[in-house]
Parts: C-alpha cells; sequence; structure tokens
C-alpha cells in the first residue's frame, strides 16, 4: 500500500487528499500527535533518572498504531459518507420513477374516459354548436382529477389535429392549437403512453416540462378511430423539491441533482449552487470520485434509476456533490444505553468489521499490559534500589503510566467513535425510505377510489330503481379493466346504499355479489356527502381478502345531479397488502453485491399498537404483535430513532420513522389519519459474546518516612480476588506468553507448566481453584522467590490483572489461617490499605514460603 506523510503520520495515498478534511479524524490526530510529544519528553527523561525501565518499544509501538489507527478511522469515514451518498442519489431518482410509474398508468386509464370519448366524438372545433354545452361538464370534471391527483397542474385535450379544446390552466386560454411534435408522436405510437420532459409549444412559459401523453380512441380496440389526444401535466419541480427536501443536509453543503443520460442538470436541490442545464461530471462506477465544478473541489456520486415494475423512465439518473472541505463535517449517530466494553465486543465479534480493525483495540490493549508490566517491574526495582533520585523515578514511571492510559483511552474512544459509524451507518435513512415509499403508494390509493367513484356510468347506473343483469354486466366490465390497469388491487367491489356487493372486478370473487358488507367503513362511506372524502378500513383480517389482512378503501358514489348528496352507494379496493407491502420492504433494504437483500437485515411495517402490519422476515407473521420497546413506536410524524440492542439473542442496529403523509395525504387537513411506523434491522453480532476488560493502571502509594514499621507489597488480581506478596520476594513479572504448558498433567491440576528466566526453570502455578476464584485469561506472571533447603527458588503465579504497590503499617496485618494445603497455609494475613485507591477492599497476602514448599513439592511428586 502506497503512503503519504500527512503531518508526521503515514497514511495511505487513497486517503490522503480527503483526511485533512476529516474533523473527527484531525481532532485525534492532534490529540495523539501531543501525546507523541510527551513520550518524547518521558523517554528522554527516562533515561535520565535511570528508572531501570524501558519505554522505547511502547512509544514505538504507539506510534505505529497511530497511523493504523487514522488510516482505518479515515477509510471508514470516507466509506460511509459514500455510503450515505450513493444512498441519496439512488433514492433521489427512485423515488421520483416509482411516482412516475403511478402517471403511466394515469394516462392510460383517463384517455379511455367516456365522458371524455363522447365529447370529442361530439366536437370537431371550439366552434362546434356542442363545445358549449359539453365544455362546463367536462372541465369540472378535469377540476375533479387534479383535486384528486395533486401531481397534476394542467390537463389539456387537443383534437386530432392538434387544436386545444379545453384546458385548466387560463394563463394559455388564447392559445388555440399546438404545433409541437409529441401530438404526432402519440398519434403513430404502438405504446400505452407517451412520456415528454422537454419544452412543448402548448406549455410556452415553461423551459421545459414533463408530460404524459396518449390517443383518446373511439373504443378500447387498438384499431379503434382515433378522437384526439389528451396531455397529463406534471408538477415536476414540485414533487422533486419535496423529495430533495426529505434527503439534503444543511451541514454538508450538499447538492442532490437529477441529470439526463449526458449528465445534464434537469433538476437541482440548490439550482443557486449547481444551475439547471449544467452539465457535470458523471460517476456511475466508482463509490465516490473527485471532481471538480465552478472552480471547486467535490465529492460526487451517480446512481442510475432501479427502476420499478420494469420501468425507468427517460434513463435519468440520481446525482449528488458534496464540496471536500464539508463532506465529512455531519456529526455522527450517538449510541445510548450502551457500555464501552459492549461497543468493543460489538467489534470484536461483528461480521462487518474487518480483521485488522478488530485487531487495533486488541494491539492497543497489548501494547497497554506490556507498558504496565514494564513500569510495576520498574517501581519494583525503584523501591529496592538504594538511589539518590528514587523518588524522582517513581514520580516518572507513575506519568509514564498516566500518558499510556491516556494513549490508549484515546485509542478506545476513536474506535468506539469508529464501531457506532459503522453499526448505525443509515439506519434511520433506511427506515423513512420505507415509510416515504410506503406513503407516497398509499396516496395513489386515496386518489384511485375517489376519482373512480367519479365514472359516470356507475353513478347513472346505481341512481336506476333496478339495476339489470345488462347494467350488472357494465359495472363488471369497467371495475375488470381498471382492476386491468391497477394490478395492486386484489379486487374492486361496487355496493348499494344498504352496503349489499353488486359488482366484482375479479372473476373468482363473483360469490361475493349479493352479500352484504356490515363494517363499520361501509357505513361511514355512506355518510360521505361529496367527492373530497374517502375512508379506509383498519388494517384488518376481511373475507374480502381470503380472511388476510389488508386496507380496503372507499369513496361514496353520488347521483351526477349536483343537487343530491345522498350516496347512491360505494366502491372498495382491496389493496394487495400482502405482496405489495412486503415488496416495498425488500426494494428498501441494503442489498449485496449480487443483489439479494443484505445477510441479517430485515424491515416491518408496524402500527403504533405494535400490529406487524408487513414483515420482510417470514418469522414474524402479519398481525401478529411485535415485541419492541416502546421508544421505537412513540414518535411523532416523521420522527426518527435509532438504538442498538439486543433482540433475539442478537445486536443489531434498528432504525424507526413515523408516517408523515404525503401531499395532502394524511395532511393536517385530511380527515384519515393512520400513523405507521417503519423499523429497520441490521443484524450486528451475537449478543452472546466474551466482553474483553481493559488493563488497569496501577498506583504507587507510600507511608510518611517516619513511619518504621512497614511492608511494601506488590498486589496483583485472581478474579476479583485482591492478593499481594512482600515486595522483597517478588523478582519480576512476564508475559504468559512466556508460559510452557504442560502436555502430561491434568488440566485440572495447579501446576500450568514453566518458563526460562535468567537461565533457571520456574514452575507457574494456578491458585484459582485454592481461592475458590473462576476462570478467565490470565494476562501475567508474577515471579517470586523463596528459600527452601538453603537454595534460593524461584516459582511463578499466574494472574488476571497487576494492582497497586502499596506500603501498610504491619501492625494492621491480620494473621489468618483459613486455607490449608497439605496441613499448610498459603495465606500470611490480610489487611486494608487506607493510602490505597481499595481501601474498602480487603488485601490478602500470599506466604510464598509455604506456597513453594507444599505446591511445588505436590507438583514434583506427581510429575514423578
Amino acid at each position: 500500500m502506497v503512503q503519504k506523510n500527512y503531518k508526521g503520520i503515514m497514511v495511505s495515498s487513497a486517503i490522503y487528499p480527503f483526511i485533512k478534511h476529516m474533523p473527527l479524524a484531525e481532532e485525534y490526530r492532534v490529540q495523539l500527535d501531543q501525546l507523541l510529544k510527551n513520550w518524547d519528553n518521558l523517554s528522554l527523561l527516562n533515561e535520565l533518572s535511570n528508572s531501570q525501565t524501558y519505554i522505547g518499544d511502547t512509544q514505538q509501538a504507539f506510534s505505529s498504531l497511530i497511523s493504523e489507527l487514522l488510516n482505518h478511522l479515515s477509510f471508514e469515514t470516507l466509506t460511509k459518507t459514500s455510503n450515505e451518498m450513493a444512498a441519496k442519489a439512488q433514492i433521489a431518482v427512485d423515488i421520483v420513477i416509482r411516482n412516475l410509474y403511478e402517471r403511466t398508468a394515469d394516462i392510460g386509464f383517463l384517455a379511455t374516459d367516456k365522458d371524455i370519448r363522447s365529447f370529442l366524438k361530439n366536437t370537431v372545433s371550439i366552434y362546434d354548436p356542442n363545445y358549449k354545452e359539453g365544455i362546463h361538464t367536462l372541465k369540472s370534471r378535469f377540476q375533479e382529477y387534479v383535486a384528486k391527483y395533486s401531481v397534476y397542474y394542467d390537463i389539456v385535450l387537443f383534437t386530432a389535429k392538434g387544436e386545444i379544446l379545453l384546458r385548466l390552466d387560463e394563463t394559455y386560454k388564447d392559445l388555440s392549437k399546438s404545433k409541437d411534435p409529441l401530438i404526432n408522436l402519440v398519434m403513430n405510437t404502438q405504446d400505452d403512453f407517451v412520456e415528454s420532459y422537454r419544452y412543448h409549444d402548448f406549455l410556452p412559459n415553461s423551459k421545459q416540462s414533463l408530460v404524459y401523453a396518449y390517443k383518446v380512441t373511439e373504443t378500447n380496440d387498438k384499431n379503434s378511430p382515433i378522437l384526439g389526444t389528451l396531455a397529463l401535466c406534471f408538477r415536476f419541480n414540485d414533487e422533486m423539491k419535496g423529495i430533495f427536501a426529505n434527503l439534503v443536509s444543511t451541514e454538508n453543503k450538499e447538492c442532490i441533482m437529477l441529470l439526463d443520460n449526458t449528465g445534464k442538470v434537469i433538476s437541482s436541490s440548490d439550482p443557486y449552487h449547481i444551475p439547471l442545464d449544467a452539465t457535470v461530471e458523471m460517476n456511475l462506477h466508482k463509490p465516490y470520485k473527485l471532481v471538480s465544478f465552478g472552480g471547486r473541489e467535490y465529492l460526487a456520486k451517480t446512481c442510475e434509476t432501479n427502476g420499478y415494475q420494469g420501468f425507468k423512465g427517460l434513463g435519468w439518473f440520481g446525482h449528488i456533490m458534496v464540496p471536500i472541505e464539508y463532506a465529512f463535517s455531519g456529526e455522527n449517530e450517538q449510541i445510548l444505553g450502551i457500555t464501552k466494553e459492549t461497543l468493543l465486543g460489538i467489534l470484536q465479534n461483528g461480521e462487518s468489521f474487518s480483521d485488522e480493525l478488530k485487531n487495533i483495540p486488541k494491539q492497543a490493549e497489548r501494547i497497554q499490559k506490556n507498558l504496565n508490566r514494564a513500569l510495576w517491574n520498574g517501581s519494583i526495582a525503584q523501591t529496592k534500589a538504594e538511589s539518590d533520585n528514587k523518588k524522582f523515578a517513581r514520580i516518572l514511571l507513575q506519568e509514564i503510566g498516566k500518558i499510556g492510559a491516556l494513549t490508549k483511552n484515546i485509542f478506545d474512544a476513536s474506535i468506539i467513535n469508529l464501531t457506532q459509524t459503522i453499526v448505525l451507518n443509515n439506519t434511520t435513512a433506511i427506515s423513512s425510505l420505507m415509510i416515504d415509499i410506503m406513503d407516497r403508494n398509499l396516496y395513489e390509493r386515496a386518489n384511485d377510489c375517489r376519482w373512480w367513484a367519479l365514472t359516470s356510468d356507475f353513478r347513472n347506473i346505481m341512481n336506476k330503481s333496478t339495476i339489470d343483469t345488462q347494467d350488472k354486466g357494465v359495472l363488471t366490465n369497467i371495475l375488470s379493466y381498471i382492476n386491468g390497469l391497477y394490478t395492486v388491487y386484489s379486487n374492486l367491489f361496487l355496493y348499494d346504499a344498504y352496503g349489499v356487493i353488486i359488482a366484482v372486478s375479479n372473476p373468482n370473487e363473483s360469490y361475493l355479489i349479493g352479500r352484504k358488507v356490515s363494517k363499520h367503513w361501509i357505513d361511514q362511506t355512506l355518510q360521505l356527502q361529496n367527492s373530497a372524502h374517502y375512508c379506509v378500513s383498519n388494517f384488518e383480517q376481511s373475507d374480502l381478502y381470503h380472511n388476510d389482512y389488508t386496507y380496503i378503501y372507499n369513496a361514496a358514489i353520488h347521483p351526477l345531479s349536483s343537487e343530491e348528496t345522498k350516496a347512491l352507494g360505494g366502491i372498495g379496493i382491496v389493496f394487495n397488502s400482502r405482496k405489495e407491502f412486503y415488496e416495498m420492504l425488500c426494494d428498501s433494504l441494503p442489498k449485496n453485491l449480487t443483489g439479494q437483500i443484505r445477510e441479517g437485515a430485515f424491515g416491518l411495517y408496524c402500527t403504533k399498537d405494535k400490529i406487524i402490519i408487513s414483515s420482510s422476515n417470514e418469522n414474524h407473521a402479519v398481525g401478529s404483535f411485535f415485541e419492541l420497546d416502546d421508544k421505537f413506536f412513540n414518535l411523532s410524524n416523521g420522527e426518527s430513532y435509532s438504538e442498538i440492542i439486543i433482540y433475539e439473542g442478537h445486536y443489531y442496529a434498528v432504525g424507526a420513522t413515523c408516517s408523515h403523509g404525503y401531499r395532502e395525504y394524511k395532511s393536517e387537513n385530511d380527515a384519515y389519519q393512520n400513523d405507521v411506523i417503519a423499523i429497520f434491522f441490521s443484524l450486528i453480532s451475537d449478543a452472546k459474546m466474551n466482553l474483553s476488560t481493559s488493563s488497569s493502571n496501577f498506583e504507587v502509594f507510600t507511608l510518611p518516612e517516619d513511619i518504621a514499621d512497614k511492608m511494601e507489597i506488590g498486589s496483583f488480581w485472581i478474579g476479583n480476588r485482591w492478593l499481594g506478596v512482600n515486595l522483597n520476594d517478588i523478582v519480576e513479572t512476564v508475559s504468559v506468553e512466556q508460559l510452557q504448558d504442560s502436555l502430561t498433567l491434568d488440566s485440572s491440576f495447579h501446576f500450568k507448566g514453566t518458563l526460562i528466566y535468567k537461565d533457571k526453570v520456574v514452575s507457574v502455578l494456578d491458585l484459582k481453584d485454592f481461592i475458590k476464584e473462576c476462570n478467565g485469561a490470565y494476562s501475567d506472571i508474577v515471579i517470586v522467590k523463596y528459600v527452601s533447603e538453603r537454595q534460593e527458588r524461584y516459582l511463578g503465579i499466574l494472574v488476571h490483572a497487576l494492582g497497586d504497590i502499596t506500603e501498610v503499617e504491619r501492625c494492621y496485618i491480620t494473621p489468618m489461617d483459613k486455607f490449608f494445603v497439605s496441613n499448610g497455609v498459603i495465606m500470611d494475613g490480610i489487611v486494608i490499605p487506607k493510602n490505597s485507591a481499595h481501601n474498602d477492599q480487603a488485601l490478602t497476602l500470599l506466604n510464598i514460603e509455604k506456597i513453594g514448599k507444599e505446591l511445588v513439592i505436590q507438583t514434583s511428586s506427581s510429575s514423578k
């Protein structure tokens, strides 16, 4: 890996252009750089003090690890930023394409409207006598349409020759004819619609406009004569403004765009920043790219649409550009209610973390333990030494320990921050996307039922005193035709003023005809007095949906006479919720390189009462109760929440967002309110994991010099037991890695092997069974000496952690003879040091001579 020097630290050339713009990385670099300078000073003082402790290896190890840490921190920050950018660019284009897919169905259906056909048949031009008679009725119908489908701002009806017969926008009332190529294209197309984004001469005030057009024919027959052309004018700028508002972060000055296939900007979240019609450099194939625009450097990403139901529109791209100096300035999400140890455990056990990253805290911990061991040994050596600068050397060693601990803490803090960055990456962004897709989809359902309720044939036939077989056939054919175009419904049905079903779209459900539906939503629908309102069932099981859970959208059908407000009946449209909601979830979830949903990721839609509406995880059944903390459900509209939790034995990063509607749907002015929570789960690791404990610093405590009868004790920990040895009996502490395991003895035996210390074989003992302590990974071996048969001998004691070096008055040591081994004792006494950080805990002193004589003798006998 090619590296470059960044302010004294070697970093990868791949992140070199970006690291100076990363506030978090720079913050840690400054802190660690200052610590390195402190290390230099302490190293020099240490040599001058003759402290008998070498810290050069520790200094070098930390210095190397700093480089590795900053590389990973910068890389993950860059990855997080580029992932967020890609997600926003992808969402921007996919959301609008989903919307435009609905528009293709709209134009196809509206072009077959009976009233439009009748008007065109009877009207040759605006000078035709029939024109004035039909224009007011049809214009009122168009106004009803845009009141329901508010994504349109104008509807234009042309003759076959391009004469404008009717439009809603009065701005162009003097414009009588169009020569736009769109008219000819519509007349000759074999497609089901024409989609056009450019300048149109019938919309002269717009430099570019998005129009959906289709020919109006006499009948639905493919070869039927053409009567004229119908065009729906989409609120493109308005729509993009809403999409951008949900995506753009103001912190990093980003600009999100839609581009055409040449890279020209057709929509911009900030046209004063990156203007319309500008051509920008696209980046489709790399996670990120540094590009230049207007004399400024940007981080850029381009995404091709995934399309929807095979529809990809006009080949637009989502694009995002972030000024490089602001690209990494956003604040990281903070994880509440989770300990530092757990986060480090998640790092070690999570599958999404690289081995190199996992190794950083391990190395930092190993360096700290080695330093602690060196300082402990140095402190003991200084205590035994007769030197004029003994006090200074001891203070210096303590300062070295503090700097080491501070260095380790900064490493831990940066790793924890990095872990948070990775595990919480985009959780709420995904849950927000999930709910946005749902709100937008159901907006269309509310529009569909209200518009179809205005179908003239429905209103005329249902106003008859008797509906004969022929009439029912007409109703059925219309419903079936609509359902063929709008396939998100399992069935459409009409019911009379008594709630009795009179027609259905799905022939497989014709058995429902004649059945009276006694539901509260039927009664509420029949009470509606105008076409602006609609009614929706609760999310519940329904025999109208094969006893499965769904929403049924309803609108009242009124007579054509505007004076009559009493409903003739209603239309119910049964949303195919199991299929459609499941696909919405799956479309929203993150994918791997093969396009499959990322392993361990799943999503749900739930009611605020925690009832599952849909789940991408088959283990969570629709209609069942979802057990999750209330904090994920107690959200206001549009609010999000994220946290790391333990769920079903695993750690998950979870993001939740409450619905907030779309346009007028579920708005403050909408009588229908139904909050839904979208929840995204991202698997991190198994919750059953071994949490490593960080090494703690020891301290040196001394008594006043005028106290004569005192003992210096070197302490350590075995499990939770605080143990100590007379300092005169301690030789040195070495790493447990030096232990040579015994291959012949029972693993439960206290003898664990040997090590070579200064050409001497040292037996290493495990005392945990004698003091009733639990198992755990040992870190150090304390080598002690004792006299046996007039010879000085060594033995090693396995310990979990090194403790304080402290002086105690001998008069406070209480002898004890509680623990016997072969009629001897391994404990000498107990004392509570008054000058220790653990002054509320008893320190137990070991009898090294007895341990050596009794346990080593046992060991020797067993080996024979």
